[in-house]
């Protein structure tokens, strides 16, 4: 998919350095108005993802995100200058954050107080992440872990486990429901 896209209310397309798998929806080019990335493929979303209403890619120059097949991104932030991965099967709600420094700031504002993330964020596959967590730069999520709502994460979770609060802890085993 390149161009406009043929629903979008937004008069412009969707920059050249966005790639979009078969199948994939995304709600608006309007999610990339903040995005520095210019580079062929910085943006990767695989087939049959869903980017919602009110996701933005605030991007980097540097900045490379790869996004799984179907994935739901609903109403989340982006927001880095190095490597972001989600991988298949994820879920994202609600106002989650994901960025690799722990400063945001208005594009074409001020250069970033202090260090800048120097930590990828990669999320495994099958993750749920509830509503309004926040996962900073060295948050590496392992497969079918689960982040509870408003957790603040920057570090390894194990696969299979539940993390919750601010600052996040695992606090369980994903339990499975019974058939």
């Amino acid at each position: 998919m390149t161009g406009a896209l043929p629903h979008d209310w937004f008069p412009r397309p969707l920059p050249e350095c966005v790639e979009v798998g078969e199948g994939s929806w995304i709600y608006s080019a309007y999610a990339f108005l903040h995005s520095a990335a210019r580079r062929p493929g910085a943006v990767r979303i695989g087939r049959g993802s869903g980017i919602y209403h009110g996701t933005f890619f605030e991007l980097g120059p540097d900045a490379r995100v790869e996004i799984g097949d179907f994935v739901a991104l609903v109403g989340a932030t982006i927001r880095t200058d190095r490597r972001v991965s989600i991988g298949d099967y994820t879920f994202v709600a609600h106002e989650v954050v994901i960025a690799d420094g722990p400063f945001a700031r208005p594009p074409g504002g001020a250069p970033e107080p202090g260090p800048v993330g120097d930590e990828d964020i990669v999320i495994g596959e099958n993750v749920w992440i509830g509503a309004r967590a926040v996962l900073l730069g060295g948050a590496r999520l392992g497969d079918d872990s689960v982040v509870g709502a408003a957790a603040v994460v920057d570090f390894q979770v194990p696969a299979g486990c539940v993390v919750a609060g601010n600052p996040a802890r695992v606090v369980g085993p994903v339990r499975r429901a019974r058939t």
